[in-house]
């Protein structure tokens, strides 16, 4: 992700961002799970070996691991420093069928193409430029699905949005550089096809929990209840339409 994506979470400046996973799974997290599941991609009788892109310390890859005994979760991520602390993570939490790996999106080993069943990527996809380079980068790795838990919209537009958090000063700047894109979904559903993953599956997350904003006023999402009960997710002055999708070879 060298050459496509800032150095926001990949600075060591977010390891407390990535710790707490491991002490509150994330609600994303399981409810991304619960709907790959009933959807048929994780979980029953079947060995599977998935791939997590964009892994940090490895909380996303050690739930799944734990959760599905039968499948095998490689994480990959940038950092080195991420990538070591969340090996010696899941050593001392005895989880064997997850490891950790340093790699770039945009640089995959020839031997990965083939290796595996399917690909996730949690909240990876809106803090990249742009998404296509990154779903061909995966497509090229020939699994059987790609999914994804992102921002998305369901009309026909596409939101660049760029931001900067003056109340988390990083890389000796004044301000945190970070994307917080907004992607089409028709536009994210033709790609996949166009890519040869024709089957499209699509839901939005509505978290279930109350969430408080950050002490610091700055980025980090929070929740705010509707008159129906519903929360919005809000991250410092933006919506978060928070989505996840799968897309299948059938």
């Amino acid at each position: 992700m060298t050459q496509e994506r800032t150095r926001e979470w990949t600075d060591g400046t977010h390891r407390e961002y990535h710790e707490r996973q491991f002490e509150r799974v994330y609600r994303s997290t399981v409810h991304f799970c619960d709907w790959a599941e009933r959807l048929g991609f994780l979980g029953g009788q079947a060995e599977r070996r998935i791939l997590d892109v964009g892994a940090g310390l490895g909380a996303n890859a050690a739930y799944m691991a734990e959760r599905f005994p039968g499948t095998r979760v490689v994480g990959m991520d940038l950092s080195e420093e991420l990538v070591a602390g969340g090996n010696e993570i899941l050593r001392n939490r005895g989880i064997a069928n997850a490891e950790l790996i340093q790699g770039d999106l945009f640089a995959l080993p020839a031997n990965f193409r083939g290796a595996f069943d399917g690909v996730v990527s949690y909240q990876v996809l809106s803090w990249l430029p742009d998404y296509r380079a990154a779903l061909q980068a995966l497509a090229a790795l020939d699994v059987g699905w790609i999914a994804a838990t992102s921002l998305f919209y369901e009309g026909d537009i596409d939101c660049t949005i760029q931001v900067r958090d003056y109340t988390t000063p990083a890389s000796g700047q004044a301000f945190r550089d970070t994307y917080y894109n907004v992607y089409a979904l028709p536009r994210v559903q033709a790609l996949c096809a166009e890519l040869g993953y024709p089957a499209f599956h699509r839901t939005r997350f509505e978290i279930d929990v109350d969430l408080a904003a950050p002490a610091t006023g700055g980025m980090g999402t929070y929740t705010e209840r509707l008159a129906d009960g519903r929360r919005l997710q809000i991250s410092g002055p933006l919506l978060m339409p928070w989505y996840f999708v799968l897309a299948a070879r059938s």
